[in-house]
């Protein structure tokens, strides 16, 4: 290794070591970068601003837990919603662990801790497997959470699952149909719903609807892709119904379904979306979330 290498190994390290021992200051730098002046930790106002005042100053004992794509599988059931999760063919510590001899034709891997890859395998007979392993080998090692400062990722333990792949009949989007709700104590405010979605080339389309399905995508961010109209989910009210029930305890979360041939599958919870950039959300958008936002200091 040549001395400028080194250098700058060293130099790459200091700098994640202190995003991770200061993240307070390492969520106000990314916020002054996205909206432009500091976080306000006395009397937070805005959205994200108030989503990061809750990282430091209110109970955020099960954040981890919830947003863990492993661990929450457990806590869902003992909730009594086991019949809402995606089918779990295996679970590891290491990626030369896996067995693909044993697991079906299709499947989903992926790690529980964070942003890391996505494999959607329709046929494992024709996927490059070996570099499949590399990659999920090099997601275990990322400790996701330090650049963004959303630290409740780094308490997660890194796995590795696979799941069934979920298939959608129709022609209305070339992928899993997601359905996103933002909540206030349980109450859905509004549901994103995201589909035509491409991992390898991060794309996707998105609409936004009210809680009787009333288009209201005049509230997304001029940058994002609007596609064509989404039909109502035969599962609607039975997604606000779990939101009610599950997501109550929390000032804000964002619960997340898919629904394949009218059956609801639970997806993931999200405390800060977007690592608090406000997303495809606009402003007004996150002006009437911050607005019903109330913050308890409890921490």
């Amino acid at each position: 290794m040549s001395n400028n290498t080194l250098i700058k190994t060293l130099f790459s390290e200091i700098k994640s070591l202190v995003k991770m021992t200061f993240p307070k200051w390492q969520a106000n730098k990314l916020y002054r970068q996205h909206f432009k002046r500091n976080i306000n930790w006395k009397h937070p106002t805005e959205f994200n601003e108030k989503i990061r005042w809750m990282q430091f100053h209110a109970d955020t004992s099960k954040w981890s837990l919830l947003a863990d794509k492993y661990r929450v599988r457990e806590y869902l059931q003992r909730l009594g919603y086991g019949h809402l999760l995606v089918r779990l063919y295996g679970v590891w510590d290491k990626a030369s662990d896996i067995d693909f001899d044993k697991l079906p034709d299709s499947f989903v891997l992926k790690t529980n801790h964070g942003y890391g890859s996505v494999f959607v395998i329709k046929d494992k007979h024709k996927a490059d497997l070996e570099n499949i392993r590399k990659q999920l080998t090099q997601d275990l090692s990322e400790k996701f959470g330090i650049e963004t400062a959303e630290q409740h990722y780094l308490r997660i333990k890194p796995v590795i699952v696979a799941e069934e792949l979920l298939k959608q009949t129709g022609e209305i989007s070339t992928s899993l149909i997601d359905y996103k709700f933002y909540c206030i104590n349980g109450e859905p405010q509004f549901c994103g719903v995201m589909y035509n979605r491409s991992i390898k080339n991060h794309t996707y389309d998105v609409r936004l609807y009210d809680n009787n399905w009333d288009d209201i995508s005049h509230l997304l961010a001029s940058h994002t892709h609007q596609g064509q109209p989404i039909p109502r989910p035969h599962t609607f009210e039975d997604m606000k119904l779990f939101c009610r029930k599950v997501c109550k305890e929390f000032p804000f979360i964002r619960m997340d379904f898919y629904e394949c041939d009218g059956k609801l599958y639970f997806g993931e919870f999200t405390f800060t979306p977007a690592a608090c950039t406000g997303g495809s959300l606009s402003l007004q958008a996150q002006e009437l979330l911050a607005n019903k936002i109330k913050l308890y200091n409890s921490k």
